[in-house]
């Protein structure tokens, strides 16, 4: 086994098609063969990310930028994390802690949450001792949340914290999530991780921000084009007290947050907003076509997709009975490397850095796949978009993963 740099660097010559994270694809000169000399730490003109100036105004400004260039709302700021979400998810519930202490709470707190969070969100509840109200997996959250919020055995509830979308794509309804949390004036924290490219998605209708959260998490670096760690906090200005003395999140990512944050991701953010403020709509528009087509000509190989749940459509989940390993494996021998398998399926990530050719590569691969495996096509083939033509999903019955028994 060689070393990690000789093993990655080899990775890299092959020029492989990624559907992994991160976003970026390495497809930035900076990216895959990071300058050193851009490496520097917390210099009178460079600023500091936990501790910004706004004489020196560099982190503040960009921080700004950010917000504008994901929101169209007002009374929205963002934080940037250069620990990834995990830091995010921990200063987001330490600020819950923190308002409801502010209102002389009891002892015992409790936190209503979905069962299917980020091992992050399991420790930081364990560290604060919070005592969590699992809604699992099945379970009408709407009635759970009622059910807590009423119950009197509960009455020191921080507020809901939940997963959308989750690792396979699959979205909750947060809208009413929220408003139900309005009702019982919970805040609502949101972990959408894998979802901060639906901010650029039909004017940002799928963000949480815009469907009522109070707290997003948007790990960036999964499917923006950031080095991995980059990650920003979104909040409306309840967290924001006082700008200039007293901000409850910036305050708890404090606690948490390494003294050492790393320039080359601050700079890598930067590149991200710069591309996204002038080309963010239109890439992503341009991506969801390329999926969309082939998604419709995966179909026709034989492979199924379901309609049945709200996903991410921007998700691709190959559901392959008994022969995820298999599928992984025969696309990374062909030099495509997707995010992660199990016994059933593949899930693949892809983002504005992927081209046209990484898809039509990816479904080359498939059709061979398929015939080598004897997938039956369908008979009644679907027409197949003509090159840029967009098309559009309906969110009520979003795309899902295609199914085929193999």
């Amino acid at each position: 086994m060689g070393r990690l740099n000789d093993i990655i660097g080899e990775y890299a010559k092959k020029n492989p098609v990624r559907f992994h994270v991160p976003g970026h694809k390495g497809k930035s000169e900076n990216y895959n063969n990071p300058d050193y000399s851009l490496d520097v730490t917390e210099l009178f003109f460079t600023d500091n990310l936990y501790n910004p100036s706004h004489e020196i105004n560099l982190i503040y400004e960009l921080e700004n930028r950010i917000s504008k260039c994901f929101f169209k709302i007002p009374d929205i700021f963002s934080l940037i994390s250069c620990s990834g979400a995990t830091l995010c998810i921990q200063a987001s519930i330490l600020a819950l802690v923190k308002l409801k202490q502010s209102k002389k709470a009891n002892k015992n707190l409790y936190i209503i949450c979905d069962r299917a969070s980020h091992i992050s969100f399991v420790n930081i509840i364990s560290l604060l001792n919070i005592t969590p109200l699992w809604i699992y997996p099945g379970e009408d959250f709407i009635k759970k949340i009622n059910y807590f919020a009423q119950n009197e055995n509960f009455q020191d509830i921080i507020g809901v914290f939940v997963t959308s979308p989750d690792y396979f794509g699959v979205m909750k309804n947060i809208w009413q999530i929220s408003q139900e949390c309005k009702k019982y004036l919970l805040n609502l924290v949101v972990d959408n991780s894998h979802g901060s490219h639906l901010a650029f998605y039909k004017n940002g209708e799928l963000h949480p921000i815009n469907l009522g959260a109070d707290i997003s998490v948007d790990s960036i670096h999964k499917t923006l084009p950031v080095l991995t760690g980059a990650a920003i906090l979104h909040a409306n200005k309840k967290f924001d007290i006082d700008s200039d003395k007293t901000n409850i999140l910036k305050e708890s990512i404090n606690v948490f947050a390494s003294t050492s944050p790393s320039y080359l991701i601050l700079q890598s953010i930067e590149k991200m907003v710069d591309l996204l403020e002038k080309h963010g709509t239109e890439e992503h528009k341009r991506l969801i076509h390329d999926i969309n087509l082939f998604k419709n000509k995966t179909e026709n190989l034989g492979f199924e997709f379901d309609s049945d749940k709200l996903y991410d459509p921007y998700r691709i989940v190959l559901n392959c009975e008994n022969a995820g390993e298999k599928l992984y494996y025969f696309l990374a021998e062909r030099n495509i490397l997707c995010e992660f398998f199990n016994k059933d399926r593949v899930i693949l990530i892809p983002s504005i850095f992927n081209s046209s050719g990484d898809f039509e590569k990816l479904f080359d691969g498939l059709e061979y796949f398929a015939k080598i495996n004897k997938i039956i096509p369908v008979k009644h083939k679907k027409n197949i978009y003509p090159p840029g033509v967009p098309t559009e999903i309906n969110m009520q019955g979003a795309t899902s993963p295609a199914r085929r028994k193999i």
